[in-house]
C-alpha cells in the first residue's frame, strides 16, 4: 500500500512540476509576443541596423512619416520594406509608418508626385525623399534620412587635369567611382576642379581632394591650395610610391610643407603575416589605428593599403598630427624601384615602423584647417571597396570625408550595400507561431506525460 502511495505522490509531484514549467513557457511566449524588443544572435549581426543607421534614426527631432504606397501582388517589395522600416521604428519613436494602396491613394500620389507604384515616401519637416522599388535597402533608407536631417550639402572639389584618380572611372582596379557613390549616398556633392586653370580654390569647396597626380601640380596650383588651407580649408591628399614623375610627389610635398609631413616615395614592404595580405607583402593590413574621430568605429577592423609609401616628417608648430595607420617594426621601405621578384630586404632599405595615413589639424582664425594624408591612392579605389571588398576601407574612407567636412558627430559605421533582413511575420503568422509554441507543443508534452504515467500505473 505504501508503495502505491509513494508512486501516486511522485506522479502527482511530476505533474505539478510539469504544469509549472509549461505555465512559465506559455507566459514567456505571451510576454515575448507583446514586446518590441529583439535579440540578434546571428554571427554577423545581419538582422541589426548598422551604427550609422541607428544614429540617423536617433537624431530625428520630429516625426518622419514613412508611407508605403504599394500595388498588391507578389514581388512588390512591401514585406521587405516594412520589415526594414520596423527596425528604424525600434530605434526612434519618431519613425511613423502607414501603408496605402496606390490605386486608392490619389491624394498621396498627387502630393508626392508618385510616378510608379511600390514607392516608399519619407516626409520630414516639409522635405521629402522617394525610394522606388529596388532602392529600398538599408543604404538607401539611411541615406534618405541623412539628406532629410542635413541643413546643407558639403561640396567635395575633386582635382583633375594632372593624372589624378577620377570619380567617373568605373575601372575595378584604379577607378574611384565607388567613392563617388559613397559620397552621394551620404549627402555630399562632388564636382571636378581643373587645377591648372585655377588661381584660387573656389570658396564653396568645403573639401579638396588631390588623389595620386601623375604629373606635377603647377606652381600656381600649389599656391592656390596653400592659400585655401591657410584660410581654414580642408584637404585629402594621396600619393603613390615609386612615382614615374618624382616632380608630382615633390609638388604634393610643397602643398604639405607648412604642416610638416611629406611623402617619401619609397615602397613599404611588410614582413609580419598578420599585417599584410597573405599573398602580397606590398598590400598592408591595418586593424589598430590612432585615436581620432576618423577611427572611433573601425578599431579592431581590417582595412588594406596597397602599394603604400611612407609619410615622413614631424608636424609644424601649432599642428596637431594623428597617425591614423602605421606599419609594424618588421616592415621596411625600398627607395628605388626594383622588380617584383627582388623585393627582399637589402642594405640601405629603411626600417619601420612607418606612418602610412595621418590626420592634421591647425587653427586658422575662427576656422580649422584639416588635412588627411594617405600614402596610397589604393586605400579607396574600386577594388578595395564594396562590392569588390567587404573590409573596412569603406568606413575609413567615408569617415575621412566626414571629418574633413567637420561632421564629427555623424561619423559611424555605414550599412553595407547588401544585407539580410529579419523574417517579417504577419499578425496571422504571429498568432500561428504563438499557438504552436505556447499551446500545441506544451499540450503534446502534457499528453505524452499523462500517457507514460497511465501506462506505468496500469502495468505496474
Amino acid at each position: 500500500m505504501n508503495r502505491w502511495a509513494r508512486r501516486a505522490r511522485a506522479g502527482s509531484l511530476s505533474l505539478v512540476v510539469t504544469a509549472i514549467v509549461l505555465a512559465v513557457l506559455v507566459a514567456a511566449n505571451v510576454v515575448a509576443s507583446r514586446s518590441t524588443q529583439a535579440l540578434d544572435l546571428t554571427r554577423g549581426g545581419i538582422n541589426t541596423l548598422a551604427p550609422q543607421s541607428v544614429l540617423a534614426a536617433q537624431r530625428l527631432t520630429s516625426d518622419v512619416q514613412v508611407i508605403g504606397i504599394f500595388r498588391a501582388g507578389a514581388g512588390n517589395g512591401q514585406t521587405e520594406a516594412e520589415a526594414l522600416v520596423s527596425l528604424y521604428a525600434a530605434q526612434s519613436p519618431h519613425v511613423k509608418y502607414r501603408r496605402e494602396d496606390v490605386d486608392s491613394a490619389g491624394a498621396d500620389v498627387k502630393r508626392y508626385a508618385i510616378k510608379e507604384p511600390n514607392t516608399v515616401v519619407l516626409d520630414y519637416k516639409g522635405k521629402t525623399e522617394l525610394l522606388t522599388q529596388g532602392l529600398q535597402g538599408e543604404v538607401d533608407f539611411t541615406s534618405a534620412l541623412i539628406r532629410l536631417e542635413s541643413d546643407r550639402v558639403p561640396v567635395v572639389c575633386w582635382a583633375i587635369g594632372d593624372g589624378e584618380r577620377g570619380l567617373k572611372d568605373l575601372n575595378d582596379g584604379g577607378g574611384y567611382s565607388s567613392v563617388a557613390d559613397i559620397l552621394a549616398k551620404n549627402n555630399f556633392a562632388t564636382r571636378d576642379l581643373l587645377m591648372s586653370q585655377v588661381t584660387a580654390i573656389p570658396s564653396d569647396c568645403d573639401e579638396l581632394a588631390i588623389v595620386d597626380p601623375t604629373t606635377a601640380l603647377a606652381a600656381s596650383s600649389v599656391k592656390a591650395v596653400d592659400d585655401y588651407l591657410a584660410g581654414g580649408g580642408k584637404l585629402l591628399v594621396a600619393a603613390e610610391p615609386w612615382a614615374k614623375d618624382t616632380k608630382s610627389t615633390d609638388s604634393l610635398n610643397a602643398v604639405l610643407k607648412p604642416y610638416g609631413p611629406a611623402f617619401s616615395g619609397a615602397l613599404v614592404i611588410e614582413i609580419d603575416p598578420s599585417r599584410r595580405s597573405a599573398s602580397d607583402p606590398t598590400v598592408l593590413a591595418v586593424s589598430s589605428y590612432g585615436h581620432s574621430p576618423v577611427t572611433n568605429d573601425v578599431q579592431g577592423h581590417v582595412s588594406f593599403f596597397p602599394l603604400t609609401t611612407v609619410i615622413t616628417g614631424a608636424p609644424s608648430a601649432g599642428v596637431t598630427s594623428t597617425a591614423i595607420a602605421t606599419t609594424s617594426s618588421t616592415s621596411y621601405a625600398i627607395a628605388q624601384p626594383r622588380s617584383v621578384q627582388d623585393l627582399g630586404r637589402k642594405a640601405g632599405d629603411t626600417a619601420g615602423p612607418f606612418t602610412i595615413m595621418a590626420a592634421l589639424e591647425q587653427p586658422a582664425g575662427a576656422k580649422r584647417t584639416r588635412v588627411v594624408v594617405v600614402g596610397t591612392a589604393g586605400f579607396a579605389e574600386n577594388r578595395t571597396l564594396p562590392p569588390n571588398n567587404s573590409d573596412f576601407n569603406l568606413e575609413l574612407t567615408l569617415a575621412s570625408f566626414q571629418w574633413l567636412a567637420e561632421q564629427d558627430s555623424l561619423i559611424s559605421i555605414p550599412p553595407k550595400p547588401s544585407r539580410a533582413l529579419p523574417l517579417p511575420l504577419t499578425q496571422q503568422d504571429q498568432s500561428t507561431l504563438i499557438f504552436i509554441t505556447g499551446v500545441l507543443m506544451p499540450g503534446l508534452m502534457v499528453f505524452g506525460g499523462i500517457m507514460v504515467w497511465w501506462r506505468r500505473r496500469v502495468f505496474s
